[in-house]
């Protein structure tokens, strides 16, 4: 490994590659070291900054020790980023759970059935939302994105962070780094939170509402988000803790059951039903759905800092969370001749026959507990050099599930109470070694880093058969499934400054991969059940070259990266009641070639920026899924190449005019298909599934008086293909997805209580319209928003 690496850090010194610059989630260097703020700007400019206004807070305003600041940056930025404060949030957003502080990114997709949502997916640039191996997450350094799952079980783990903690937020657009690998295809999220530098107490309240007008159903449906922290520094030493709770009903998600029908006379005669069709086209029914979603997440978190120099800081986080998700009552619309509700069974309305799966408005139920480590190191070590290391651990140690066969209410007498136990077990470990220097071999137009990363992850599900699923015994095993995947990586980059206005950066990461242990083993099943090891390596080069004249800033971005599989999609096989995974053992690396145009030109307080994008990808793993009376079945499949090309136009300017008025406005148009795929020709030429060909996003925050903001968003997304088939043309109903326009409200106000405390009232609306619209499940509808916040 010692010897890898030093041929990494001469190949970069030597290299006549172009190769990419890179962010180190800090300040930014020229030949001038710029502050913390401008680092998070997209250019190596002035910061982006609006002046506060006097507030009514008479008190000493908390500041805050920033271990970010603690770790330079070692080359001018290649790759694209987006920067967003927590007081720009605090005016622009209702923020109940902290992917809301994505909602108004260039090049964001986002879906979030419902507040609380355990499978709130986002997608950046090329990679749609289901590709979640292509977008990392880290929260103060730590990997919060699963390293393990993909798809609907690879959300990023957004419950370890509260949105109160969040200091402020990067989003790095694709692999233009030698620090990331695979999993910063679409993009990077850094999350960062603050330690105290004195005694802090917050304590915010937040009640939702929401309109549910679908499907029969027509009702209210509330939430409320409680949040309490305190913190202190003793000299060296800060502590910092909290408690975030979140309970929430959302709308029936999974299924609003449609079933595709046929014309006959046999089935129970039944009433009630809507006739309503298909994505494709195809004559449904609609007959019901699995009830409202209850969510219940509680989060202890404790963070604790000290100060080995002034320069150096360690740092301890603890995180348990405590998840609850359950469905409540189903709705069957179906009644029989006598009036009775009608909950399975081969049915006849009409004329149209079709079948209701046993399991349709069965109850399911789904209990996690976790605990999440980290432990890190940041700042100087010397003159010249900084380090930056962090190891995490996060185990979920109680993950079940809970699936009934029958609804609890259906009288059939084959009814027992039956049903299946999914018991998931997934953990990953990381660990992340960066050293800088921002003038390397005693040349101050040189700036170094290298670094080592460790990433372990694994998953295993057993599936039983249970004869109570109330008391979810463990009856009979069903199947057991799973195993590992390692990757350990070297990585150096190099920026050389070499006349003025001119840099350049070249940087190699070189990762090596391992699968381990991988076994599907099937009751009464004569399929071989264990599968060989494998390892394979990969070398990715980086390049980039920025001219920066005066206010303007162009730079090309130049990157090849590989992203192995991850641990589910050669494992994972699950057949339950909701799902069906089918697994590849065999499938090999992803190897993508991106570039990037950057063009920016700084105005006062803002900027205005362009992106042009093409990014072509071998061997890209896409989740197929399709829903059939409730249950998903999903394949993963290697198309054999696509080809996207998009651009990206960015305009933002705090105190326009110099008037009390913040704008922010973005807009993306992209295309992707695939261009090539053997195993499917007939695939050849469609358009990537989930991914929007154009997205619009606008924010005018208006500050009235000091003590009193308001501002109105706006979201547009054009229509989308949910299958790669592209035969989904039907918009408005369940398993398709809508073009939509989602207009958003919010204001806050400063109330004069006490002279030491800070004392805010707010009130949002969001999708002001009550816009109904579907992406594969419905989405929520007009929701509310009143908080009450009190800092001291």
């Amino acid at each position: 490994m010692k010897k890898t690496l030093i041929l990494l850090v001469v190949g970069c010194l030597g290299s006549t590659l172009s190769t990419a610059g890179e962010l180190i989630e800090t300040e930014t260097l020229e030949t001038k070291k710029t502050s913390a703020v401008q680092v998070a700007e997209s250019k190596t400019k002035k910061p982006v900054t609006a002046k506060k206004a006097p507030e009514v807070f008479q008190g000493e305003e908390i500041s805050v020790n920033e271990s970010k600041e603690l770790f330079p940056s070692t080359t001018a930025k290649s790759t694209p980023t987006y920067h967003v404060t927590s007081e720009q949030l605090d005016t622009r957003v209702n923020a109940i759970t902290v992917d809301d502080f994505l909602r108004y990114a260039p090049s964001i997709h986002q879906r979030r059935r419902f507040i609380g949502d355990l499978n709130a997916l986002v997608g950046i640039r090329g990679s749609n939302i289901l590709q979640t191996s292509h977008v990392g997450v880290y929260g103060d350094g730590i990997q919060l994105s699963n390293p393990v799952n993909v798809s609907f079980a690879g959300t990023p783990r957004w419950g370890i962070l509260a949105p109160s903690e969040i200091d402020h937020t990067d989003i790095l657009y694709g692999p233009f780094s030698a620090q990331y690998g695979g999993n910063s295809f679409g993009g990077v999220i850094n999350l960062y939170s603050q330690l105290p530098e004195k005694f802090q107490a917050d304590f915010n309240v937040t009640g939702t509402f929401q309109d549910l007008d679908r499907g029969g159903r027509k009702e209210a449906l509330s939430g409320v988000r409680t949040f309490l922290s305190a913190g202190n520094r003793f000299d060296r030493f800060s502590i910092y803790g909290f408690y975030n709770h979140l309970e929430n009903d959302g709308q029936p998600i999974d299924p609003i059951d449609v079933q595709a029908v046929t014309r006959a006379n046999n089935g129970t005669r039944v009433t009630g039903g809507i006739p309503t069709v298909q994505p494709t086209g195809a004559a449904a029914i609609l007959f019901g759905d699995n009830g409202t979603r209850h969510i219940d997440n509680n989060l202890f978190k404790l963070k604790a800092g000290y100060d080995l120099t002034d320069d150096l800081q360690a740092r301890f986080t603890l995180a348990y969370e405590d998840f609850t998700s359950f469905n409540n009552e189903p709705l069957s619309l179906l009644r029989n001749a006598s009036g009775a509700t009608v909950y399975s069974g081969l049915v006849n309305q009409n004329g149209l026959r079709f079948n209701v799966p046993n399991n349709a408005f069965g109850a399911n139920r789904q209990d996690r507990q976790s605990l999440n480590y980290g432990l890190s190191l940041k700042g100087k070590i010397s003159k010249n050099w900084s380090i930056d290391t962090a190891a995490s651990y996060f185990d979920p140690f109680k993950d079940v599930s809970v699936a009934s066969t029958f609804s609890p209410r259906d009288t059939r007498p084959d009814n027992t109470g039956q049903g299946q136990v999914t018991e998931t077990s997934v953990y990953w470990a990381t660990y992340d070694l960066k050293l800088a220097t921002d003038n390397f071999l005693d040349r101050d137009d040189l700036s170094f880093f290298t670094g080592y990363s460790f990433v372990h992850g694994s998953t295993n599900a057993k599936i039983f058969n249970t004869s109570d699923f109330r008391q979810a015994t463990r009856d009979s095993l069903r199947s057991d499934a799973g195993g590992q995947t390692q990757t350990n990586s070297v990585f150096s980059q190099l920026e050389w400054r070499f006349i003025k206005d001119w840099s350049i950066t070249s940087g190699l990461r070189f990762d090596n991969w391992d699968s381990i242990g991988g076994h599907n083993r099937v009751t009464g099943s004569t399929v071989p059940s264990e599968f060989a090891d494998r390892t394979a390596s990969r070398i990715s080069p980086k390049a980039a070259l920025e001219f920066t004249p005066g206010p303007w800033t162009l730079r090309y971005s130049f990157a090849k990266a590989f992203r192995f599989p991850f641990a589910e999609e050669l494992f994972s096989a699950t057949n339950t009641f909701l799902s069906n995974n089918i697994p590849d053992p065999s499938l090999g690396p992803e190897d993508g070639i991106f570039h990037n145009f950057l063009v920016q030109y700084d105005i006062p307080r803002g900027y205005i920026q362009a992106n042009l994008f093409y990014e072509t990808i071998r061997n890209e793993i896409v989740s197929i899924s399709q829903s059939f009376g409730g249950q998903n079945i999903n394949t993963f499949q290697a198309l054999g190449k696509t080809e996207a090309i998009g651009t990206e136009l960015t305009f933002r300017q705090d105190r326009i005019f110099d008037l009390p008025v913040d704008i922010l406005a973005n807009g993306t148009y992209r295309s992707k298909e695939i261009t090539e795929n053997r195993a499917s020709q007939d695939l050849v030429g469609n358009e990537f599934a989930r991914i929007p060909a154009l997205q619009a996003n606008a924010s005018v925050t208006y500050h009235i008086v000091p003590v009193w903001d308001a501002s109105v968003g706006v979201r547009y997304r054009s229509n989308i293909f949910q299958r790669f088939e592209n035969n989904d043309v039907v918009s408005n109903v369940f398993n398709g997805s809508d073009e939509y326009t989602f207009v958003d409200l919010r204001t806050n106000y400063q109330l004069p209580l006490h002279p030491k405390l800070k004392s805010v009232i707010s009130a949002g609306i969001d999708n002001l319209l009550n816009q109904d619209v579907y992406e594969n499940n419905p989405l929520t509808q007009r929701s509310y928003y009143i908080s009450l916040s009190l800092k001291y």
